[in-house]
């Protein structure tokens, strides 16, 4: 932007400029309001001394603060703190003597009788908690309550680093605010859980200051403890709002030890000032709802209420105080499915003795202790009403919740849940069973008993003897066996057994449970379930996977025959017997990479009578053993044609005639030559294959003919032969179509096969081979391949 300039020339501002400077100085001017909020309350209770002693007005006694704020040259706010007996908000913590003389000789108090005693100085860390009640009352996030705490409250005492934290209904300790500490390490101690011991979640849960020092003093630090705030000392503090436990902060010190445990008493007073506060900005910033300690929120008590099962939300009572051993748990809500009866304060020992008596109750106590959950069964519970526990038999579950527990219990239905429980074990097809060791009688549910043949209108127990007696002969002993595993070594388990004449199959599936007190198993329970169509599923299945089995071993036999003939067809060619003058040959078979995808592709290359030399290569359709064989006739029955003197098209003809007239339903594509070393003739002919390349001075290119149809599709299909002139050194190549047809990209156009020939100059036919087979991609995945080559010899 150009700069600005007035009439007469003096540089001006610009707009940016002009606004940065009025949100410096609104800036500014909030920042003051703040400390002024923070120390009005101060002030005010100053004014009221004044009033009181003086019998002035409230104007008349801030103008004397006023005046001796001018004589003193200090802020008001300093002087107000020391007629309250307090410090500045920010300062050295020691007095000033110039200060509390002159405040003296201004406040000085009326005469006393003789006698009376003279009210002692507030001492300084009294007066920085009455700073800190006026300035914390203006935090509004976490982070800004714990600095204001450090600055107003413990920074004088040495205090480098603070850390606020608020305890969540699982028993896990969760980081709100912070100052002094790197935001990397907040971040990774963002959550405590209550067994990690940490000293911070410890305060939380053992409701005692836990202190950390440095390696000199090694023997007074806990063992393997995460240190969350800097310094030599550290001190995790519990936060109590009224007497619950709510969470903790920690401090930690640069200064010696000696100096920090000095303030002990005022970092327990400053703890239930803090409390209240963090609760209540944890709640204006939007944190989650357990960091609110939901046990009193009237959301919190409709949930519970929404629920059948009793809930008890209890918090710990310790021996001697805060610091104390867990020796009881108090009720703090009890929902509606505990009753109507006054349970609200009392002890949880008061309103279920029963627990007392057999054990149960020492293990909820070590679990609110250790913050580990409990679930048990508890016997014979007396009581008038439901809050009491009435009921033969109580299965309890204690889970951990703030500073206490969660009770819940759950007592036998009425006959509403019974009668949907046999509605939903009927439509599974599920019963239940219980049985005690030694006891002759099983208890079984309706649908137990007419899974198991009995009547299921009979009420009490049945007899063990009556239910083994409906089960198979040949399967009690496995039931038996069963039975000891459970006992022995009390892990569930289930087994099948076949019940009654009618093939039923029943799973029984069962558990042992143990006696809290005593360890030994007092019940084996479990669940019956009529798998009878599971079980003839796999039965058939079983048939299914054998006859499968079956035929996969018959498939591998025709698999190695058919390889065996093929490999027996297609090994190297007989040396014709004299080989041929001037001619030299190679020929290569390239199974499919797919062992299991056994063609039809063959070679021929034999020495006739006349001198001559058969040439061919076909592709029958098909795969397996069946095309193997088809192949191997084809082979043998135009190796006899060709030698009785009929030329290849002849040849093609006849065997086009005996395909068709034979009714076989397959196909094949032939090339057939005759290769005349005297004559340097190629005479071929093709039905549906391409024609052969001939490869003369390092050019390849396709003899020039009809190709035909293919043999054994029509039967008036004639064949005519071409005659391909040769010269010395030319190399003439046969090939099938699966070396060119491919699934990767292969188009069938030979293309790449001229190419390839072209490229190999070295004289050895079965490198030429080798070489081409390579450049096309070696073995088709999905199909045999023929490569057949032979080349006149130069003239010497």
């Amino acid at each position: 932007m150009p700069e600005q300039r007035t009439p007469g020339g003096a540089a001006r501002p610009d707009d940016t400029t002009v606004l940065l400077a009025a949100v410096d100085r609104l800036r500014a001017e909030a920042e003051g309001l703040r400390r002024a909020m923070r120390t009005r309350g101060v002030i005010e209770q100053a004014k009221g001394m004044l009033t009181e002693r003086l019998g002035c007005t409230p104007d008349q006694a801030f103008g004397h603060l006023v005046r001796l704020s001018q004589d003193s040259n200090r802020r008001v706010a300093d002087i107000a703190a020391g007629l309250v007996g307090l410090a500045a908000p920010i300062g050295d913590l020691a007095e000033d003597a110039s200060l509390q003389d002159a405040i003296d000789e201004f406040v000085r108090p009326a005469p006393q009788p003789p006698g009376a005693a003279r009210r002692a100085p507030v001492p300084g860390l009294a007066a920085r908690y009455h700073l800190a009640v006026s300035a914390l009352a203006g935090a509004e996030t976490p982070d800004d309550l714990a600095r204001l705490l450090h600055e107003v409250a413990v920074a004088p005492l040495g205090v480098v680093a603070v850390v606020l934290g608020l305890l969540e209904p699982d028993g896990a300790l969760a980081l709100l605010g912070s100052h002094g500490v790197e935001p990397s390490r907040v971040s990774r101690w963002r959550r405590i859980p209550p067994e990690t011991g940490v000293p911070l979640a410890a305060a939380a849960h053992g409701g005692g200051m836990v202190w950390e020092f440095d390696a000199d003093d090694a023997g007074g630090r806990p063992p393997e403890t995460g240190r969350i705030v800097p310094g030599r000392t550290a001190c995790a503090v519990p936060l109590r709002n009224g007497d619950r436990v709510v969470g903790a902060m920690s401090l930690g010190w640069d200064g010696p030890p000696a100096r920090a445990r000095a303030a002990t008493r005022y970092l327990d007073a400053l703890s239930g000032l803090v409390a209240g506060h963090l609760l209540r900005v944890a709640a204006a910033d939007g944190g989650e709802p357990g960091l609110v300690v939901p046990g009193g929120e009237y959301w919190f008590r409709g949930v519970l209420d929404a629920m059948f099962e009793p809930v008890l939300v209890l918090s710990v009572v310790r021996e001697g105080g805060s610091r104390g051993a867990v020796t009881d748990l108090r009720v703090r809500y009890a929902n509606a499915g505990t009753g109507t009866a006054p349970v609200l304060g009392r002890r949880l020992s008061e309103i279920l003795p029963g627990l007392v008596a057999t054990g149960a109750f020492a293990r909820i106590l070590d679990a609110a202790e250790t913050g580990a959950r409990y679930e048990g069964r508890v016997d014979d519970f007396t009581g008038a009403d439901a809050a009491t526990g009435t009921g033969a038999a109580l299965t309890l579950r204690a889970v951990p919740f703030l500073d206490g527990l969660l009770l819940t219990w759950r007592a036998p239905g009425g006959p509403e849940p019974a009668a949907g429980l046999g509605d939903t074990q009927r439509l599974a097809g599920v019963g239940s069973f219980t049985w005690s060791p030694g006891s002759p009688g099983l208890q079984l549910s309706g649908e137990a008993r007419r899974l198991m043949g009995l009547d299921p209108g009979r009420t009490g127990p049945a007899g063990v003897v009556e239910a083994l007696a409906r089960v198979r002969p040949q399967d009690r002993a496995t039931v038996r066996e069963f039975a000891g595993l459970l006992l022995g070594g009390r892990r569930p388990g289930a087994v099948d057994v076949g019940v009654g004449a009618g093939g039923r199959v029943l799973r029984i599936s069962g558990e042992a449970v143990a006696d809290p007190v005593t360890g030994r198993v007092r019940d084996v329970r479990g669940v019956l379930q009529d798998v009878t169509e599971r079980h003839r599923t796999e039965q058939v299945l079983a048939g299914v996977r054998t006859r499968l089995a079956e035929q996969q071993r018959r498939a591998a036999a025709e698999h190695r025959m058919t390889r065996a003939l093929q490999n027996a067809l297609m090994a190297a060619p007989d040396e014709p017997q004299p080989p041929p003058a001037g001619v030299d040959h190679a020929a290569r078979y390239l199974p499919a990479g797919d062992h299991r995808r056994v063609g039809g592709d063959w070679y021929e290359l034999t020495a006739l009578p006349d001198g001559a030399v058969l040439l061919a290569v076909g592709d029958v359709s098909g795969h397996g053993l069946p095309a193997a064989v088809a192949m191997s006739e084809l082979r043998y029955a135009l190796r006899g044609l060709c030698g009785t003197g009929d030329g290849p098209g002849a040849g093609l003809t006849r065997l086009n005639s005996l395909l068709c007239r034979t009714g076989s339903r397959r196909i094949a594509s032939v090339l057939c030559g005759l290769l005349d070393p005297a004559a340097r003739t190629l005479t071929w002919s093709a039905a549906g294959h391409a024609p052969p390349a001939v490869v003369r001075n390092a050019a390849a290119a396709l003899a020039d003919g009809p190709t035909g149809t293919v043999l054994g599709a029509l039967p008036e299909s004639r064949y005519r032969d071409t005659v391909q002139p040769l010269r010395p050194g030319d190399t003439v190549l046969l090939w099938t179509d699966g070396l060119l047809n491919r699934r990767d990209g292969g188009t069938g156009r030979p293309d790449r096969l001229l190419s390839a020939a072209e490229e190999y100059t070295a004289p050895g036919l079965a490198d030429l081979l080798d070489h081409i087979a390579d450049r096309l991609g070696g073995p088709n995945p999905a199909d045999d391949s023929c490569l057949l080559a032979v080349r006149l010899r130069p003239a010497r």
